[in-house]
């Protein structure tokens, strides 16, 4: 009965987990522009060339000391406007990942079974857990766990993985 319950609890992590990995992947250019995003909006008011990875930054000088300023998005050119709303919009999107997928919140997901051992399983485990989501068999490290915790998650990895198509 308890390993079924720790079982549940290894699996719901995991789906968190692979939901979070798939989230990263898919906000990966939110997270390159939010990254290079004070560099850019300063570059833009400085009036400086450059590439700042995915933005490029252009300036032409106009009569009586004015300058035309000309940006690029991943090679294709943007409004300046344009360009930091979407700035503003990736640097949202990466708050909210960072906190969402964030190491403590991925582990909040096991606090309500008040199992210290699963959760220092998970933590220790992070990064193995990560690769179940590509269906890879994760070699996990139980430590001083007792068997309850050892049975449970190890269900737990082949319930998830069955489900996913792989057989553990």
């Amino acid at each position: 009965m308890v390993t079924d319950i720790i079982a549940q609890a290894f699996v719901d992590f995991i789906r968190r987990v692979c939901e979070c990995e798939n989230l990263w992947k898919a906000h990966a250019k939110d997270l390159e522009l939010a990254k290079v995003g004070d560099e850019v909006t300063k570059a833009i008011s400085e009036g400086v060339e450059g590439e700042y990875g995915p933005v490029t930054v252009k300036v032409r000088k106009k009569l009586l000391g004015r300058r035309e300023v000309r940006v690029w998005l991943y090679g294709n050119e943007i409004d300046v406007d344009a360009l930091l709303a979407e700035i503003s919009k990736a640097r949202s999107r990466a708050a909210w990942l960072l906190n969402d997928c964030s190491e403590n919140a991925l582990l909040e997901t096991l606090y309500k079974y008040e199992d210290r051992y699963l959760i220092e399983v998970a933590q220790r485990n992070l990064d193995k857990v990560k690769n179940i989501c590509a269906g890879e068999l994760p070699r996990i490290e139980f430590g001083e766990a007792p068997a309850h915790v050892v049975e449970g998650v190890v269900k737990g990895v082949r319930i998830y993985l069955s489900g996913h198509g792989t057989s553990a």
